[in-house]
């Protein structure tokens, strides 16, 4: 079952298992407009999530969930004491920002995490709480810049051609293509792996160059860049070696290309 299988991530999720005949796939949606499959439910952060865990009766939770933090908080605490009484799994997408108190490099799985954003402590708690509830029977996927062909990064970088001016960070960073999430993830669940998983491009490339070469591949003219507030090094690298390579092999011109295919 994947929460909050509308959004970029989750959607992409949601199509590759659904392709996969061996599954039996649901997820949830915020509202009536997002519901195009019949498996998709309707679900808000106010309501209680344990009712409809108890109808679907998932194997594997898989939380894309966004909104606000304390109700997601009190949703996950909830689906990982329903995971732990029925020797489930639970697969938690995480972010990069949990490193963002520390700057100064790329950060693989073990590293200490140091969260300076109210975004990036609220997922370092949300971790927290899954290794403490359910220990191996969860799974963590850190995550950089997430894009997809038709994600709100996306759609944002087509906004900024439009409108003549887009803007940019002084970051070295990697990225992530909801592809490549989303085979990771059905590796996950078919493998039953656990533990921490950093998902990305292999190389780090300065924010402003990436997007330059972005925006000639799609063939628009380049915007005026404005420098945003954000500066350093905001990017995590994979260290496990269990990890089929063609699920590693994404590098940043494979990402554009991605992204620029019909």
């Amino acid at each position: 079952m994947i929460l909050g299988a509308s959004g970029t991530i989750g959607s992409a999720i949601f199509r590759r298992l659904s392709q996969e005949k061996t599954l039996r796939v649901a997820g949830t949606c915020f509202s009536a407009r997002q519901k195009e499959s019949p498996d998709l439910i309707r679900f808000s952060l106010e309501a209680d999530i344990l009712p409809l865990l108890r109808q679907v009766r998932p194997d594997v939770i898989v939380s894309a969930l966004r909104g606000d933090f304390g109700k997601q908080l009190a949703v996950h605490e909830a689906a990982a004491n329903y995971v732990f009484a029925h020797s489930g799994k639970m697969i938690f997408l995480s972010t990069v920002n949990v490193f963002d108190g520390s700057l100064e490099k790329p950060h693989y799985e073990s590293d200490a995490r140091i969260a300076h954003s109210d975004y990036g402590r609220f997922k370092l708690q949300c971790e927290d709480l899954l290794w403490d509830r359910l220990g191996r029977q969860a799974a963590v996927l850190r995550l950089p810049f997430v894009w997809g062909k038709n994600s709100p990064r996306m759609e944002a970088v087509r906004a900024g051609c439009s409108a003549g001016e887009l803007e940019v960070y002084d970051i070295q960073c990697n990225h992530a293509a909801d592809l490549q999430i989303a085979e990771l993830v059905e590796w996950i669940i078919r493998e039953d792996k656990s533990g921490t998983f950093h998902v990305g491009t292999s190389d780090i490339v300065g924010y402003e160059p990436f997007m330059e070469r972005l925006i000639a591949a799609m063939g628009e003219k380049k915007p005026r860049f404005v420098r945003g507030e954000a500066a350093g090094v905001m990017a995590v690298l994979n260290s496990r070696t269990d990890i089929p390579h063609k699920l590693l092999d994404w590098d940043s011109e494979r990402l554009i290309q991605y992204l620029c295919m019909p």
